[in-house]
């Protein structure tokens, strides 16, 4: 999605930053009523998150499908796992469903595999995770990787919203009481947001950005102190670096540590350091349409042309 398009999803959430209840129409990711919608993360399908985001979303009036890891799968990106994957029905939920893969995966599984017969998700979406996912971040995290998949690995493409949040206290654990209130009210502004935002994969009244997802940021505040929400670009930055050092018996193990490397004031570390959501259109098309191909054709060159084919020697 071009920043042009991300313009019209700034006018549709500008102004308002609390949800609003409505009523239920005709369903279709280009209507305005109920929503397929296949839910997963990367931090395990019991994950507090995703079950918040589960709650508020049926609550809301959507068919959901939860499908994701039965463990922790954080840092997954959009890997797939190509060998045979066993799948948990959840006791007393038939709707949530745990399986022994990556995020990616249980998208595809999900979608091809598990899904109601004659049905299709309209939407994927991800989350909540535990932590942003802003910045560089975004292409090591499970959460933004699954909702891309969604757009490269199904056909049709399901274009999708990917949900990360800070903790409102770093040292209170996210299953902890307190955090818990705090992702029921973040779930309840993402089903909020998601009424808002979803004509922005249409165009008169069909689905023309199949290929797009939404990476969506809660800063560590509680909802009633947002400052608003932005659509911004995503920031260069990490927040964190990665090294390794030397373990025992010849490994080696990587070493995490948090940075205070500057954001800028219009990318999504920036927007979230001032209390705001933050919404970066990315697209699930990994070409560059950008980059200088008159350039590189003519650094190129003569090398651009088939190689002439080698001649034998000449007859004696």
């Amino acid at each position: 999605m071009s920043f042009a398009a991300a313009a019209l999803l700034l006018a549709a959430v500008a102004g308002a930053t609390t949800p609003a209840a409505a009523p239920a129409r005709p369903a279709g990711l280009c209507g305005d009523g109920p929503l397929d919608i296949l839910l997963t993360n990367d931090d395990g399908f019991r994950a507090a998150g995703v079950r918040a985001l589960q709650r508020q979303l049926v609550a809301a009036g959507h068919r959901v499908l939860l499908v994701a890891p039965e463990h922790n799968a954080s840092g997954s990106s959009m890997r797939f796992d190509w060998g045979a994957t066993s799948v948990t029905r959840d006791e007393g939920d038939d709707a949530a469903i745990g399986i022994t893969g990556s995020p990616a995966t249980a998208v595809v599984l999900g979608t091809t595999a598990l899904y109601p017969a004659g049905r299709r998700p309209d939407l994927v979406v991800s989350g909540i995770n535990h932590g942003p996912n802003d910045g560089s971040l975004l292409a090591m995290s499970g959460t933004v990787g699954a909702a891309v998949a969604g757009t490269l690995l199904l056909d049709p493409p399901v274009p999708g919203i990917a949900v990360s949040a800070a903790r409102l206290d770093a040292a209170v654990p996210f299953d902890a009481p307190a955090n818990r209130e705090h992702l029921d009210a973040v779930a309840t502004h993402v089903a909020w947001l998601l009424s808002a935002t979803r004509g922005s994969f249409c165009d008169e009244g069909r689905v023309v950005r199949g290929r797009t997802v939404l990476n969506v940021n809660y800063p560590g505040r509680p909802v009633a102190e947002l400052a608003g929400v932005k659509v911004v670009q995503a920031g260069r930055g990490a927040g964190l670096r990665i090294r390794f050092e030397p373990g025992p018996g010849g490994t080696y193990v990587p070493r995490v540590e948090s940075t205070t490397a500057p954001s800028a004031a219009d990318d999504d570390g920036g927007a979230l350091a001032r209390g705001y959501v933050t919404v970066t259109p990315l697209s699930g098309d990994l070409e560059d349409r950008e980059a200088p191909r008159s350039e590189l054709e003519r650094r190129l060159g003569p090398r651009m042309a088939p190689p002439a084919p080698a001649r034998g020697r000449a007859a004696e």
